[in-house]
C-alpha cells in the first residue's frame, strides 16, 4: 500500500491540504508550508549580503538596492558580480536599470539545509492546527524578517512549536527547489 505525504501548500494566499508521493518533503506526513511557484527562483536575505562589499555592486546599481524574489530579500547587482559569488544566483525582473542588473539571492539547494534541530522532531500534519498554519504562512511571506534558515518559536495552547525557513524539494506544485517553512515540535 502506498503511503501519502501531506503538505500544506500555498496557492496564492490561501493554504490548502494536498497529498503527494511519500518522497515529497522531509518525511511522510510532516508539516510543510511552501510557496507555490513553478520557477527556480533563488532566495536569500539582506544578512546574506553583509559580506559583500560595495564595490561588488556596480553598473548603476546602488549598494542599498534591495530586491525581493518570492518573499526573499536580495540585492540588485550586475549578473557577473552575482554569479562570481559562490552560492548565489541572479533573477531578472526585480531591479530597476539595465537588463544586466538583476536580483542576487542565495541559490536554492536542499543540501544546505541545517539538520533537524536538536531535541525536536518533524511535526506531523495531524498535529497542525489552523493557527499554526496561519503562522507558517506569515513566516513564509515575510522574507525580510525570516530569511533562509531563520527559526522562531511560538506556543499554541501548551504545545511549543519551532518554525524554520528551509529549502524544500520539488513537488507536485513546484517544479524546482523552493523556499518553505517546516514546523518542528519537541521530541
Amino acid at each position: 500500500m502506498r503511503r501519502l505525504a501531506l503538505a500544506v501548500v500555498l496557492m496564492g494566499c490561501a493554504p490548502e491540504i494536498h497529498s503527494g508521493p511519500p518522497d515529497v518533503g522531509p518525511a511522510p506526513n510532516a508539516f510543510r508550508a511552501d510557496a507555490a511557484t513553478a520557477s527556480a527562483d533563488a532566495s536569500g536575505s539582506m544578512d546574506a549580503f553583509s559580506a559583500m562589499d560595495a564595490s561588488a555592486v556596480d553598473g548603476g546599481a546602488d549598494a542599498n538596492d534591495a530586491c525581493v524574489v518570492d518573499y526573499d530579500v536580495g540585492r540588485c547587482m550586475p549578473t557577473a558580480s552575482c554569479t562570481a559569488r559562490s552560492g548565489y544566483s541572479p533573477t531578472a525582473g526585480h531591479c530597476p536599470g539595465a537588463a544586466d542588473i538583476q536580483c542576487c539571492t542565495l541559490t536554492p539547494d536542499v543540501s544546505t539545509n541545517p539538520p533537524i534541530p536538536s531535541g525536536y522532531r518533524l511535526m506531523m500534519q495531524s498535529e497542525v492546527t489552523t493557527p499554526m498554519t496561519d503562522w507558517a504562512v506569515m513566516i513564509l511571506h515575510d522574507g525580510a524578517t525570516y530569511p533562509m534558515f531563520a527559526t522562531t518559536t511560538m506556543t499554541f495552547g501548551t504545545q511549543p512549536v519551532l518554525a524554520r525557513v528551509e529549502w524544500h524539494v520539488p513537488d507536485f506544485l513546484n517544479m524546482a527547489v523552493h523556499r518553505g517553512v517546516t514546523l518542528y515540535v519537541p521530541g
